[in-house]
């Protein structure tokens, strides 16, 4: 993450902006030498917002927990694997 004042992150906010949507860079932006906000493009903000959610979610996030543990296991079907028992089912994969 990058740190800089508020007066240049005022002067490049343009460039800022582009480059935190193409390379996902984080600018930690100061005031009197003082954190003051952090710059991030907006798919990582909403990712960090979709997180969040699961992690205030008791029931999605232990739902979550229990997938990583069966594919820890060895409990799942691969896409081969999937389109086989969706065919033998009667139904058609997507």
């Amino acid at each position: 993450m990058t740190t800089m004042p508020v007066a240049d992150a005022r002067a490049q906010l343009s460039r800022l902006i582009d480059e935190a949507e193409a390379t996902h860079q984080r600018f930690e932006i100061t005031r009197n030498g003082r954190r003051a906000a952090v710059l991030l493009s907006s798919d990582d903000y909403d990712t960090l917002q979709e997180t969040i959610s699961v992690l205030s979610d008791a029931a999605l996030l232990s739902a979550h927990r229990e997938g990583v543990a069966a594919i820890d296991s060895g409990d799942h079907l691969d896409v081969d694997q999937l389109t086989r028992v969706m065919l033998s089912a009667g139904r058609q994969p997507k």
